[in-house]
């Protein structure tokens, strides 16, 4: 039957090295049959696999896409005055893109031979392809929605992939439903994926984080740099309904690679996990939980920079002994969970939130605090918890030009509604992998979005991943989102709690929790402390380490630190108390209250002006019309106060009102 063809006809016109040549635009690798006959009916077969004629549909151009696409539409045949007529371009150029598909042997041409004009010589479509070739569109993403249910619940068992019902286990003259509902429970789908090799688990993963969906041409290059083949991968995936090779007319035919809505379901759960790499020991598979570190850190920075200045290099960046300082006087916060990110250096993160709090800006090469900072150091940390957290929302708001020291561009601060978004799938789960909140997210708000297309899809998705990784970076950051390693499955941690469901921390340490060396050395046992209590060792002590139990050194410097910091000794003194179970040692209380008295604080203020008169009374009088005002940064003596450098111009005009007369030394 299929020698009688058109299609057949005019394939044994060629000798068999055209054929060759035909087979290869087709990428078909092993040549069919053995002699030209079975030859050329293997190559029909093929032509008629729809794997093959989608490989051979997306390579096509929006004009070949519109003249083919007509043509089906027209019943498979058309002039090429019509058919230049439909897509406004002449004759002769349209004859053109009509021999490119010729040539793969999609359309056949016949001459009409009455007349000179060539305009009304007929192109059909071949019979094999005119009800093979869909020319549907994608309404509303709908092939994005595919559900195996919804598509399969008409059709019989015999037209299933023999691969998926010989994996399900078919019995003969079962009915749809009830393979179905073998085929789509959890336990099989569980069975069917960790039967997979590593390799086509990795490409479904990598589908699964696209949201799902993937053009071709981008999965196809990542299993070919993978060294894997494509032609196996898919249609394996394929034949076991774990993905959907489909595709849809949209200027040019667009290839995807879908997994069906009963999988994306069952993932969301039951993630594919990378493979834990060999040679992981027990001790590396770790939760991550950072506390109130960053919070502390960012006290700290602001000490650093009041003590010891922080210079820029000439370029404007902070020059790299400053990192490196920095970083060895801050705590060290886990903030490891996209192992793919560059070295990031907290400074970098800090002072961009100082700059938005208004405590930082830059003087010549220098980063400078700009008002006085004892007031926020002073503040209660969750105060300052929540005060960095606002600021951080808000930013992406905020018309702001800073400098590049000012903007944290390693790892942006996030969206809002992303992070909002985020917090919502780890509530909603209680326990979720990294993996599906991409999946989620990327779904959502690019895949389903009224603007999306796929020409910019791999673009958009670029930009919406960075949001995502800051949105749970920031989190992990801030202490709100415990990290399960190395699968990096989150929760939300105590804090997190706190924070997002206002349930209350534990407050109280419990008799035992710490114990107090003879070396001032302190163990605490961090199931046995209170958040907030092994914040207070973090601001008062070193610490040394942290393997299970937290291992701290209190020393002058260290304690006297944690007093600069903003905290009162006696609330930690009165800690240290309550959770020893031995009693403070009388040399301990005696150093403690040494170290904490009449601290060597030598105060140097730049920009601030020194306003004398040579009579008190004089003094007096100035001072009764600007005292409540913030002008005065101190009184020196009973002639000389010091003032605001930038508010000499109103004291002046205060002390014109009051007859003064004015001597401005510059």
């Amino acid at each position: 039957m299929s020698q009688e063809t058109v299609l057949y006809q005019e394939l044994e016109k060629l000798d068999l090295n055209e054929i060759k040549k035909i087979a290869s635009l087709w990428n078909i690798q092993k040549i069919p049959g053995k002699d030209k006959k079975s030859t050329i009916l293997g190559l029909m077969e093929i032509f008629q696999n729809e794997f093959y004629l989608k490989g051979v549909l997306e390579k096509f151009t929006p004009l070949q896409v519109n003249i083919l696409t007509s043509i089906l539409k027209n019943k498979g045949v058309m002039t090429l005055g019509e058919i230049s007529r439909k897509v406004n371009i002449p004759p002769i150029n349209v004859e053109m893109e009509l021999n490119v598909l010729r040539k793969y042997y999609l359309l056949y041409q016949r001459k009409n031979r009455e007349r000179l004009t060539n305009n009304l010589d007929k192109y059909h479509t071949y019979d094999e392809y005119q009800k093979l070739i869909k020319v549907e569109t994608n309404p509303k993403g709908e092939k994005f929605k595919f559900s195996i249910e919804k598509t399969l619940h008409k059709a019989t068992i015999s037209e299933l992939p023999e691969e998926w019902k010989e994996a399900v286990g078919a019995k003969k003259g079962e009915h749809i439903e009830t393979f179905l509902k073998n085929a789509l429970s959890t336990e099989f789908l569980q069975k069917l994926i960790d039967e997979l090799s590593d390799f086509d688990k990795d490409v479904l993963h990598q589908i699964y984080i696209h949201g799902g969906v993937i053009e071709a041409e981008t999965i196809r290059n990542y299993i070919t740099v993978n060294r894997g083949k494509f032609e196996q991968t898919i249609p394996h995936l394929t034949a076991l309904y774990l993905v959907r090779d489909l595709y849809y007319v949209e200027d040019k035919f667009i290839r995807v690679i879908v997994i069906p809505k009963e999988i994306l379901d069952h993932l969301q759960f039951s993630p594919i996990l990378p493979p834990v790499k060999k040679g992981t020991r027990v001790r590396q598979e770790k939760i991550s939980a950072n506390g109130l570190d960053f919070f502390l850190n960012v006290k700290k920075l602001i000490s650093y920079i009041s003590r010891k200045g922080l210079n820029l290099a000439k370029s404007g960046k902070i020059k790299q002994a400053d990192h490196k300082r920095t970083e060895t006087e801050l705590l060290s916060p886990d903030i490891e969970i996209f192992p793919e990110k560059s070295q990031v250096y907290q400074i970098e993160l800090i002072l961009p939130i100082l700059k938005l709090l208004g405590y930082v800006d830059i003087k010549g090469e220098n980063v400078i605090l700009i008002q006085e900072t004892d007031e926020f150091l002073k503040k209660d940390i969750f105060e300052i918890m929540k005060l960095v957290i606002h600021e951080v929302n808000e930013a992406r708001t905020r018309r702001l030009n800073p400098a590049e020291v000012f903007t944290a561009t390693e790892v942006p601060f996030y969206e809002k509604g992303i992070l909002d978004k985020t917090v919502k799938l780890i509530m909603a789960h209680g326990k979720i992998n990294t993996s599906v909140i991409f999946s989620h997210i990327i779904r959502d708000h690019l895949v389903f979005s009224p603007t999306f297309q796929i020409k910019t899809y791999e673009e958009d998705l670029a930009d919406l991943r960075k949001e995502i990784i800051s949105a749970i970076f920031y989190l992990q950051l801030f202490g709100l989102i415990e990290v399960e390693y190395p699968q990096r499955n989150l929760s939300l941690s105590e804090l997190g709690l706190h924070y997002f469901n206002h349930e209350p921390l534990v407050t109280v340490t419990e008799k035992g929790g710490i114990t107090i060396n003879p070396d001032f050395s302190i163990i605490a046992f961090p199931d046995r402390v209170s958040l907030h209590g092994i914040h207070l060792l973090k601001a008062f002590c070193e610490l040394k380490d942290y393997d299970r139990v937290y291992t701290f050194l209190l020393t002058k410097d260290s304690f006297q630190l944690g007093i600069l910091l903003g905290y009162d000794k006696e609330t930690f003194i009165h800690f240290l108390r309550e959770s020893s179970k031995a009693d403070l040692a009388q040399n301990l209380l005696f150093l403690l209250d040494d170290w904490g008295n009449n601290l060597p604080i030598v105060t140097i203020t730049e920009d601030s002006v020194l306003l004398r008169t040579k009579d008190s009374q004089v003094m007096e009088l100035l001072l009764g019309q600007i005292k409540g005002k913030k002008f005065v940064l101190e009184e020196v003596s009973p002639t000389g106060i010091i003032i605001e450098k930038s508010k000499v111009m109103e004291v002046i005009a205060i002390a014109e009102k009051l007859n003064m007369i004015i001597r401005l030394n510059r």
